[in-house]
C-alpha cells in the first residue's frame, strides 16, 4: 500500500469538504423546494378556508338579518294592532264616562227637582199656616 503523503491527504479532505459542500447545497435545495410546495400548499388551503368561513359567514349575516327584518315586521305588526285596541278600549272608557256623567246629572237634576217641589210644599204650608194664624188673630 502506497503511503499517504499531507499533500495527498490535504487534497482528500478537499474533496471530501467539497463532496459533502454539494451534498449539503443539494439537499438544502432540495428541503427549500420540498418546504416552499408545502408553503403554497397550506398558504391555498389557508386561503380556501379562509374563503369558506367569509361565505359561511355572509350566509349567516343573511339568515339573521332576514329573521330581524321578520321580527321587525311582527313587532310593528302588533304594535299597530295594541294601538287600535287602546284607541277602542279609550273610545269605549269616554263613552262609559260620558254615560256616567249624563247619569249623575239627570240624578242631580231629579233631586234638584224633589228638593225645590219639597221647598215650593214647606213654603206653601207655612203660608197656609201663617193665613191661618193671621186670620185666628184678625178675628179675635
Amino acid at each position: 500500500m502506497a503511503e499517504v503523503t499531507p499533500v495527498n491527504l490535504q487534497r482528500f479532505k478537499e474533496a471530501e469538504n467539497k463532496r459533502a459542500s454539494f451534498q449539503m447545497k443539494k439537499l438544502s435545495a432540495e428541503n427549500q423546494k420540498d418546504y416552499n410546495k408545502q408553503v403554497k400548499a397550506y398558504e391555498t388551503m389557508i386561503g380556501r378556508m379562509k374563503g369558506e368561513y367569509e361565505a359561511k359567514v355572509k350566509t349567516l349575516e343573511n339568515e339573521l338579518e332576514r329573521k330581524l327584518v321578520g321580527h321587525r315586521n311582527s313587532h310593528s305588526r302588533k304594535l299597530k294592532e295594541e294601538n287600535h285596541r287602546l284607541d277602542q278600549e279609550l273610545t269605549n272608557l269616554k263613552k262609559a264616562h260620558e254615560a256616567q256623567v249624563g247619569e249623575i246629572k239627570e240624578t242631580q237634576a231629579n233631586e234638584i227637582d224633589e228638593l225645590v217641589a219639597s221647598h215650593k210644599d214647606t213654603l206653601e204650608n207655612a203660608r197656609q199656616k201663617y193665613i191661618r194664624e193671621k186670620s185666628k188673630w184678625e178675628l179675635s
